[in-house]
């Protein structure tokens, strides 16, 4: 074949670029030091070394994690490193309080010491770290304590109606401060006796909020009866104030119907057994009942006899909660007629988290409890509540609802039939009756812990009204088989006061010169499992302070004890916690090893070697120069070349 000067060009062209690329690829290795800059470079190698970063990564990121996880339980630690000194320093206040030669005054001044272990405690309870909350839980995104102090009124009732004693002048006096008499413009939704009712008490008490810091709150007002026979009902046989209930009566949810048939305002009549009949107002006013005795049914209630031939009266009033961000004193000339008693009232706290562990991924197989929950030591039983998550088993004392199906018909004349066999939380009741198809109401929890049905209709033309379906007690159980123009709001649910989740018994004593204290005997664990004792730090200062108050040596006798089990509890948690860190820092050496590997793995599969590139860089400079001169001579130009 006859070699062209084209061909001996075009050959000694592509040598000399072939030499240029390789040589501008060794000084791309060179100034980097790597040897795979693209995928071309070497495939098999780049998938290893994406492979390689991407677990290189994940460690970094593990990491991350453990920095937080270590950050929180060095927190935790301190926390509760504090709280051990302090539950120290309040036994020290209770073994000076048992010693017989102080008196009450002495005793006060450590009572009101102890006040202040409290408040700290509870800033100790609402720990954080860079925002996150130690102790609340998976709510750490606010604080889960806040200290209050409340007392609620005892329940006055009077028979007959028109003798309870409204409050008057200087007959009750909070933080020095005078509450004025109370009159009936104060409740005017109050048939009988209007001044000595709970919404009056409420409103002269918060007349002088400004003055004493201490709000009042009027609760439900609840009267439960027992039936010892049923009857008819006719005329005035039976008035709820006022109101005339008549019927034909055979068992506990004929009489519930009858009363609620009566639309009495206000009052809302309910059955938790087949003897019983439970009128409640959930506004606070009075609940005055009355007979002129003519009923000749027979009917009969404990202690009220329709059937008597002797006309009757009762009433009843509500609850009144006073609460204070401080604590408060109550005083006055009588201030039981108001329904409360003279003395101190302390601060408590109250929990707005709750006590589930928080777990975090500390290595690829690992992962580990970053919290101590609150429940562990510092809060048993708070505030028993209420809400969507309450298990439906737990209501009416643990006795639970029935399950099964009830019939709701709105106030445009709408009908469904809402099925809660399968429910099993609250909130399942509310969403099931809130998403009922074909009617429009909405199910919510009420403030007083029951359940509210409002119709959203715009333009109303009948009742809204809930009854049983299927032959169950569901509506009647959850407190709303009721046929009435305006929402339905039902009387209190009351949860059971004790479940595993943060919630527990509480022990009060029935003197009240006397605090009553729950300690182990024998090392059992019995008080504990309860929540009683030393899981509960913030309840044991409360009756320490309490004891101290009422000068009660035997309480603060025990109270020593309860308070060293605290403390050795306190002790066993900084244990777990010291584990638990002593596990990352153990983690942390071994990915650091596991990461110093994956890093040599890496930097032998892309990293180049420098003595080799630069050789490689030396030996292909010398071969283009080589090139170059060969080209030089064998591309020589001649006359020949010009001529043609």
């Amino acid at each position: 074949m006859r070699i062209t000067n084209t061909i001996l060009f075009n050959t000694t062209v592509a040598n000399i670029q072939q030499y240029n690329a390789r040589l501008l690829q060794a000084n791309e290795e060179a100034s980097s030091g790597r040897r795979l800059h693209h995928p071309s470079d070497d495939p098999a190698g780049t998938r290893r070394v994406l492979d390689l970063r991407g677990a290189l990564s994940s460690l970094e990121q593990f990491k991350g994690q453990r920095v937080v996880t270590t950050s929180l339980l060095e927190g935790t630690d301190t926390a509760l490193q504090n709280v051990e000194t302090l539950l120290l320093s309040a036994k020290g206040l209770a073994l000076r309080g048992v010693n017989d030669t102080l008196g009450p005054d002495q005793r006060a001044t450590l009572a009101s010491e102890v006040g202040g272990l409290l408040q700290q405690a509870i800033a100790l309870g609402n720990s954080d770290v860079n925002g996150r909350y130690l102790f609340a839980g998976q709510a750490n995104d606010q604080p889960p304590f806040s200290a209050q102090a409340t007392v609620a009124s005892t329940v006055r009732s009077a028979t007959p109606s028109g003798t309870l004693t409204p409050l008057g002048v200087d007959d009750l006096t909070i933080n020095g401060v005078s509450i004025r008499a109370t009159q009936a413009a104060d409740d005017p939704l109050s048939t009988v006796d209007a001044a000595a009712s709970a919404r009056a008490v409420a409103a002269a008490i918060n007349a002088a909020t400004p003055s004493t810091g201490v709000q009042a709150t009027g609760g439900n007002t609840t009267r439960a009866l027992t039936v010892l026979n049923f009857g008819d009902l006719a005329g005035n046989a039976l008035t709820v104030n006022g109101v005339p209930v008549t019927g034909t009566i055979t068992d506990a949810a004929s009489l519930v119907a009858a009363v609620n048939a009566a639309q009495i305002p206000g009052v809302f009549a309910s059955s938790s057994a087949t003897n019983n009949l439970t009128l409640t107002a959930a506004d606070g006013r009075n609940i005055a009942l009355a007979t002129d005795g003519s009923a000749a049914s027979g009917i009969n209630f404990q202690g009220f006899n329709p059937s008597g031939g002797v006309a009757a009266s009762a009433t009843t009033t509500g609850v009144v909660t006073l609460s204070s961000a401080n604590a408060f004193t109550l005083t006055g000339l009588n201030p039981g007629n108001a329904g409360l008693h003279a003395g101190p009232v302390n601060l408590s706290a109250r929990f707005r988290g709750d006590n589930h562990s928080i777990t975090q991924a500390i290595g690829a197989t690992q992962t580990l409890t970053t919290n101590v929950v609150a429940s562990q030591f510092l809060v048993a039983d708070l505030q028993p509540a209420l809400d969507r998550s309450t298990p439906l088993a737990s209501l009416r004392q643990g006795q639970g609802i029935q399950p099964g199906r009830i019939a709701l018909t709105d106030r445009f004349g709408n009908t469904a039939t809402v099925d809660l066999s399968h429910a099993v939380t609250v909130g399942d009741a509310i969403d099931a009756i809130s998403a009922a198809s074909g009617v429009n109401v909405t199910a919510t929890v009420s403030t007083q812990s029951g359940l509210t049905i409002v119709d959203d209709n715009a333009a109303p033309v009948r009742n809204l009204t809930i009854a049983e379906a299927g032959g169950t007690t569901t509506a009647r159980d959850l407190g709303i088989a009721v046929d009435r123009p305006g929402p339905i709001v039902g009387p209190p649910l009351n949860p059971h006061t004790f479940n595993t989740d943060g919630t527990a018994l509480q022990v009060r004593s029935t003197n009240a010169s006397t605090v009553a204290v729950v300690t182990e005997v024998g090392g059992g664990q019995s008080a504990a499992a309860l929540g009683l004792g030393r899981y509960d730090t913030f309840n044991t200062l409360s009756l320490l302070q309490e004891a101290l108050q009422k000068n009660d040596r035997p309480a603060l006798s025990a109270l020593v004890t309860s308070l060293d089990e605290g403390g050795r509890g306190v002790t066993a948690l900084r244990t777990e916690v010291g584990v638990r860190t002593n596990t990352v820092s153990a983690a942390e050496e071994t990915q650091a090893d596991f990461t110093l590997h994956l890093t040599s793995l890496l930097s032998e599969t892309e990293d180049s070697d420098v003595a080799e590139v630069f050789t490689r860089l030396s030996q292909l400079n010398v071969g283009l120069q080589a090139a170059l001169a060969t080209s030089a001579r064998i591309l020589q130009s001649t006359l020949l070349d010009f001529l043609r």
